[in-house]
């Protein structure tokens, strides 16, 4: 499965390209569909929609175990029987996720407090996961290839029906069921189209006897698994001590906060593959770390800036004022998004030199933090104790950058203070603009995003004219 015959930089041009406008697409529907679903779900539909992407993260990474990525990394070419393998793993998990799921269906939703009438929920979703097996082993060839094109093809088809199916169902009326659906229908039209855009020998083997290296993808994927014991703290664990209201909106705040890093996690789909094919060579890979630090930043600060200034404005206009509550977690979390821009690309960078133990360990005390000072926390100061407790363990945070800037040579504060210096002016023009309306309108809001847009592109611009220049002779000599 090796990629196509051409230059490297081509492909990651291309890839790139791909990728980001297909993305854009994607995010621009995604978006949208989320603000509608956002205005027409209560708090408690929301908490649901958390335990149902915990359910969804559960599974990949079982069914998974941290094989995709070693078979992305693997440098020799990966046989028949591996291919066969993964997918037989994948198949056994998703019955095993069906299963279970519909025999604890009942007992979940009476536990967790769900609003009644989603008996049966956890059932559907259970069913559905079968369908997933064939659509991963097609995502993982696409990407081993470089294929981004194709790839991006396959996100963006699963994100249009999505967000088609989870909006009318909520205008319908049908809450927490709508996002089910909608993921139902997710898995369905990933099936199908991963089946047209990438043929592969589909057929059981045992994965036992496959050669697969379950050792390294273990390794991968206990950072993963840290990360989803981490991640359902809120949507399980809180689920367990707050009012099931008090949940969906932390989900709310999350949800908005992490919105400017879904590029950079869009992203990662080809830097990963692409460091991993430079690996050998230090200063190649350093490049593209310095690249991802600089182009995430970018897009951080500024998306953050829009947050920051808008998000009043927007509740009360679009989003709905039913999340009015959630304001002050949401701002409590955003810090947290800003440490995130840098560290994405630094643990990328670890990954495909074959050191994942950073990641795990990264991840392993953010665990060991985040339990006990959220069980500490959230007594005293309520739901705003979950965010607390989620800003002060990413101290661990600070120590990883810290390790990579060593390691990698880069110097992060010289790749952020610009950023960050133009992001914070520029929110601080946006927050006058919306202070001087009457009342919030959509025209007033539009006013001060282009003005937030304008300031933060005209500081940049000022300050990483030569370093723009650089990035567009780049990726004009890769095109050619």
């Amino acid at each position: 499965m090796a990629g196509p015959p051409e230059g490297l930089g081509r492909l990651i041009a291309r890839g790139g390209l791909a990728l980001v406008g297909r993305q854009l697409v994607t995010q621009v529907l995604t978006l949208v569909g989320g603000l509608v679903l956002l205005r027409f779900l209560e708090p408690e539909d929301l908490a649901v929609y958390a335990f149902i992407t915990v359910l969804r993260d559960g599974f990949t990474l079982t069914a998974d175990l941290g094989l995709g990525t070693t078979l992305i990394q693997q440098e020799q070419p990966v046989e028949r029987a591996q291919w066969q393998g993964y997918w037989s793993l994948q198949l056994l998990v998703a019955l095993t996720f069906a299963i279970g799921l519909t025999l604890g269906d009942a007992s979940i939703a009476r536990g967790f407090g769900w609003p009644l009438g989603y008996g049966g929920l956890l059932t559907l979703l259970g069913w559905s996961l079968l369908l997933v097996p064939s659509r991963t082993v097609a995502a993982v060839i696409l990407q081993k290839k470089l294929d981004l094109e194709r790839f991006a093809l396959l996100e963006v088809s699963e994100s249009v029906i999505f967000v088609a199916v989870a909006v009318s169902g909520a205008v319908a009326g049908w809450g927490a069921w709508a996002i089910a659906w909608g993921v139902v229908a997710r898995f369905l039209v990933g099936a199908v189209v991963a089946a047209y855009l990438q043929s592969w020998p589909l057929g059981w083997h045992p994965p036992w006897q496959s050669a697969l290296r379950w050792k390294l993808g273990l390794t991968y994927q206990a950072g993963s698994l840290l990360t989803l014991l981490k991640e359902s703290t809120l949507p399980v664990l809180l689920s367990l001590v707050l009012p099931v209201r008090s949940v969906g909106y932390l989900k709310w705040a999350v949800t908005i906060a992490n919105l400017p890093l879904v590029v950079p996690l869009s992203l990662d789909r080809l830097l990963f593959p692409v460091m991993s094919r430079v690996q050998k060579d230090p200063q190649a890979l350093r490049v593209w770390v310095l690249r991802s630090v600089q182009i995430n930043n970018l897009l951080v600060w500024g998306l953050t800036a829009l947050l920051v200034s808008l998000a009043p404005a927007l509740v009360e206009t679009v989003l709905g004022t039913q999340w009015r509550p959630a304001l002050g977690y949401l701002y409590g979390l955003l810090p947290i998004t800003l440490i995130y821009s840098p560290l994405i690309a630094s643990i990328q960078a670890f990954q495909a030199l074959g050191r994942p133990q950073v990641n795990f360990w990264l991840n392993l005390t953010w665990l060991i933090l985040l339990w006990p000072l959220t069980w500490f926390a959230v007594p005293l100061l309520g739901p705003f104790g979950f965010v607390t407790a989620n800003v002060a363990i990413n101290v661990a945070s600070l120590v990883v950058l810290v390790r990579a800037a060593r390691f990698f040579k880069i110097n992060f504060f010289a790749e952020t203070w610009p950023v960050a210096g133009a992001g914070v002016l520029a929110a601080a023009v946006g927050y006058l603009v919306i202070q001087q309306m009457a009342g919030f309108h959509l025209f007033g809001i539009a006013v001060a995003g282009v003005a937030v847009v304008a300031v933060y592109a005209g500081v940049l611009a000022l300050l990483w004219r030569e370093r723009f220049a650089d990035w567009f002779g780049a990726l004009k000599d890769n095109w050619r």
